[in-house]
């Protein structure tokens, strides 16, 4: 049996083992939940890891390459981006899928009838993961963006307030905490 139809065959099992893998980083309770929650809206988080592993895992039986995957990342890398997980955490069930594609393929059949099949498959992983790591940093950059100017803007307030309480008796005895920097 030829590799690709070894993966179509197993591609269910594949993918829930992969999905596991990609829940088990967030807490029992909260990867039970995820797994559990089909409703997109209620649980964005298993919705996307869902859709996108399976469109991930199609596209490379496929060979498509790594930039047509891009968007099926972009949902998983955003969400995991913002989380309080390292690069090597929050990309690294990209990674596993090669472990498992070989667990479940190897199992079938010997290592020579599915070595070099297997290695075109594993580039294509390793070139999903390169394109994850681009999302990924393009995320945290835009984080990173955001919390400066929230926090430029909160100093210039603060500055504003206290210049204006130098200047002026009107604002003498004022209290800043119980103004908001956001009014």
């Amino acid at each position: 049996m030829a590799f690709k139809e070894t993966l179509e065959r197993k591609k269910e099992k594949i993918v829930r083992r992969w999905l596991d893998g990609a829940l088990s980083l967030y807490v029992r309770d909260a990867s039970a939940a995820f797994a559990r929650q089909k409703d997109q809206f209620a649980n964005p988080v298993g919705h996307s890891l869902r859709e996108g592993t399976l469109a991930i895992f199609e596209a490379l039986i496929e060979g498509q390459g790594a930039e047509k995957i891009r968007q099926h990342l972009v949902e998983i890398i955003k969400i995991r981006a913002v989380q309080q997980f390292s690069a090597s955490e929050a990309l690294g069930f990209i990674h596993r899928l090669k472990e498992i594609v070989w667990e479940e393929t190897n199992a079938d059949q010997g290592e020579t009838e599915i070595s070099a099949e297997f290695l075109m498959f594993e580039k294509g992983v390793d070139e999903v993961m390169l394109v994850a790591f681009d999302i990924y940093v393009e995320c945290r950059e835009q984080v990173f963006e955001i919390r400066s100017k929230e926090l430029k803007r909160r100093v210039s307030w603060i500055v504003d307030k206290l210049n204006k309480r130098e200047s002026g008796p009107e604002l003498v005895g004022a209290d800043l905490d119980n103004e908001s920097p956001r009014a």
